[in-house]
């Protein structure tokens, strides 16, 4: 069966978006004394976000999307 997109634009700019700051987020936290809080602060300024659980939900919705994909 093809495999046809059935997701809106605004849902893809949306899951590009995600993937942007879960990228940005692991790129900033794999340097040396980072500290999570700080990576947090930068990408809520960054992406105007207003929450650091938002922070949180996003990088657990790519994961679990990317775990998804390997099976």
């Amino acid at each position: 069966m093809n495999n046809i997109s059935i997701k809106t634009k605004y849902q893809l700019d949306k899951e590009k978006l995600d993937n942007e700051i879960y990228s940005e987020y692991n790129k900033l936290i794999s340097q040396d004394g980072a500290m999570a809080t700080a990576v947090d602060k930068h990408l809520m300024e960054k992406y105007s976000i207003h929450s650091k659980s938002t922070i949180w939900f996003i990088r657990k919705r790519v994961e679990k999307r990317l775990n998804s994909n390997k099976s």
